[in-house]
C-alpha cells in the first residue's frame, strides 16, 4: 500500500524535472487507468529505492562516529575531524546511466552505480586514514568491494585519497538489503588541495594548460610531503598513546 503522507511529501520535495526522471526510473506505465494513482507509485518506489541508500549512509556514518568517539577515551586521539555524506540526486543518477549507455530503471542504477550514497573522512594523520579502514572493515557487516589508494599511486594530476567501495547490511521492516557505499578518505591537506584545485579547473571550463597542470602536481607533491612531516612530528610526541 502506498503511504499516501510519504507521496504528498515527495511531491513537495521533488521538482517537475524530476518527477519526469524519477517516471522513467520508475517505468511509468503511459497507459494506466488513473495517471495520478500511477505517478503515485513511481514516486513511492524511489522513495524506497533511495532510502536503502540513505540508511546504508547513515548506518556506517554512525559506525564511524563511535570508532572515533572509542578513540577519544582510549587513546585521547581524534583518529577523524569530519564526516561528510551525500545521496546522489535523481538527475545525476539518471546522467550517469546515460554515459554508461543503459536504460533508466531503477534495477539498472542499483547494479551499475555503486556511488549512488557516498562518504567523505577527512581525517589529520595519514595513518589514520588506514587505521580507519581497517577499523570498518573489521566489521561483520561491511565488507569491502573495490579499493583505490590514489595515495600510495596519485592520479596524474596530484588528487590523493582513499576510496573504498563497500557494502554494508541495512535491516529494513521486511527484508535485509545490501547496499553499497563510496568512502572517500583524506587527510585535511589532500582535502584542501583537492577543494582548491576543483575551484580552479571549475573556473576555467575550458581546461588549463599542462604548465598550469603540473605546476598543481608540484603543489601536491609538497602538500603531500607536509602530511608526512606532520605525522612523523605527532609521532615523535605522541606515538606511545597509540
Amino acid at each position: 500500500m502506498v503511504d499516501k503522507h510519504r507521496i504528498v511529501l515527495a511531491k513537495e520535495d521533488f521538482s517537475p524535472d524530476e518527477c519526469e526522471l524519477i517516471k522513467q526510473l520508475a517505468g511509468y506505465d503511459e497507459n494506466a487507468a488513473d495517471p495520478k494513482a500511477e505517478l503515485d507509485r513511481c514516486l513511492y518506489d524511489y522513495l524506497v529505492f533511495q532510502n536503502n541508500y540513505v540508511f546504508a549512509s547513515k548506518k556506517l556514518r554512525t559506525d564511524l562516529e563511535i570508532l572515533e568517539l572509542d578513540y577519544r577515551v582510549q587513546y585521547d586521539h581524534r583518529i577523524l575531524k569530519s564526516i561528510d555524506s551525500r545521496i546522489k540526486s535523481v538527475k545525476s543518477i539518471c546522467g550517469k546511466l546515460e554515459k554508461k549507455g543503459v536504460p533508466l530503471t531503477l534495477e539498472n542504477a542499483a547494479f551499475e552505480l555503486s556511488d549512488i550514497a557516498g562518504i567523505r573522512v577527512i581525517c589529520y594523520y595519514m595513518r589514520d586514514i588506514y587505521e580507519i579502514k581497517n577499523r570498518l572493515l573489521a566489521q561483520d557487516n561491511v565488507s569491502l568491494l573495490k579499493m583505490s589508494d590514489y595515495i600510495q599511486e596519485p592520479k596524474p594530476s596530484g588528487y590523493r585519497s582513499l576510496h573504498l567501495i563497500v557494502s554494508t547490511s541495512v535491516h529494513l521492516a521486511y527484508k535485509n538489503v545490501e547496499v553499497p557505499v563510496e568512502i572517500q578518505l583524506r587527510t585535511v591537506a589532500m582535502d584542501s588541495w583537492a577543494g582548491l584545485e576543483h575551484v580552479l579547473k571549475y573556473k576555467n571550463p575550458n581546461g588549463v594548460s599542462d604548465e598550469i597542470s603540473e605546476q598543481l602536481s608540484d603543489c601536491a607533491d609538497v602538500i603531500s610531503e607536509t602530511d608526512a612531516k606532520m605525522q612523523d612530528i605527532y609521532k615523535s610526541l605522541f606515538g606511545k598513546k597509540l
